[in-house]
């Protein structure tokens, strides 16, 4: 399997060395791959992890930002265990936004049936479909969101499946196509989220920011971007438009990078903020799908037990 360290040094902005990077990244969605980053990496219930599983994380951090986990005692999984595992993540500091608590993690059910609860206009915080999206797209370009660990307290009773796809292929795949589309979606100003007034109060002020963001170093990809029709604005030329048809048709296309995985409870995903969407779900009377996520300013780096 290809490791990131056998490329080093490798520059984005060279081109040679992109499509070296770029063929390489393919061949990570060969069945075989794919298998094992499916079976779930072990951590124990207090938020520890052993080496040979921090090991496979970061293996698979490395490979697809993105990393399944399942907890081996769910008695004793809770918000600490979360903080212990942000902290062999690397994950500093949390995304402090309308719908957390003092302890900035949030929790994700659906609240159409509680009158009087601030998440009700918010799509997450129901039942319904999640279309395409990068977690945070709206905050500030300072407090963008990088990374998430998510958790799942309880399944729901049937739907809510998730879907994942690395940015990287997207960028790849939009760069082969056209390297006009990146430099499009590269603009600061391609993509503006317009503020949020409830009860005629600015919550949120008006936001722009670019699609893709590469690292000084050209050697990371972060995405901001949201499938949703509503409350986006894009830039109107030509070539933006072109590159956002290419980019949705990736999206919606059944492809081998596409990551569909059904979440069971004591089931988690650890994530440089890779693109995903959900399914609509059912609950059963007593039985709510309860989700719990933190979300971070930095990249993963797994450096420490």
């Amino acid at each position: 399997m290809y490791k990131l360290e056998a490329m080093q040094p490798f520059n984005l902005s060279n081109q040679s060395e992109f499509e070296s990077w770029a063929e390489n990244k393919l061949s990570l969605y060969a069945d075989d791959c794919l298998q094992t980053l499916l079976q779930p990496i072990l951590i124990s219930g207090d938020g520890s992890i052993a080496a040979s599983e921090l090991e496979r994380l970061r293996s698979h951090i490395r490979d697809y930002n993105l990393a399944i986990y399942r907890v081996s005692d769910k008695t004793l999984f809770n918000k600490e265990s979360i903080d212990r595992m942000s902290r062999w993540l690397g994950l500093k500091q949390l995304d402090a936004h309308l719908c957390v608590g003092e302890d900035l993690i949030s929790t994700i059910t659906d609240t159409s049936q509680m009158p009087g609860d601030q998440r009700r206009t918010y799509i997450p915080y129901s039942n319904k479909a999640l279309s395409w999206h990068t977690d945070g797209y709206y905050n500030p370009y300072h407090q963008r969101v990088q990374a998430f660990i998510l958790y799942c307290q309880h399944a729901a009773s049937s739907g809510g499946e998730n879907s994942f796809i690395d940015p990287e292929i997207i960028y790849l795949h939009l760069r082969r196509e056209n390297p006009d589309f990146i430099t499009a979606l590269c603009k600061a100003d391609v993509m503006r989220i317009p503020e949020n007034v409830q009860n005629q109060t600015c919550i949120r002020a008006e936001t722009a920011s670019s699609v893709f963001q590469i690292s000084d170093d050209y050697r990371h990809i972060d995405m901001r971007f949201s499938q949703r029709k509503r409350h986006i604005i894009w830039r109107d030329d030509r070539v933006t438009q072109q590159a956002l048809e290419s980019l949705n048709g990736l999206l919606n296309e059944d492809s081998a990078w596409r990551i569909n995985y059904r979440l069971q409870s004591c089931e988690g995903v650890i994530s440089n903020n890779v693109l995903h969407r959900r399914s609509a779900y059912k609950d059963d009377v007593g039985q709510s799908r309860v989700y719990i996520r933190a979300r971070y300013y930095n990249r993963i780096t797994a450096t420490n037990n």
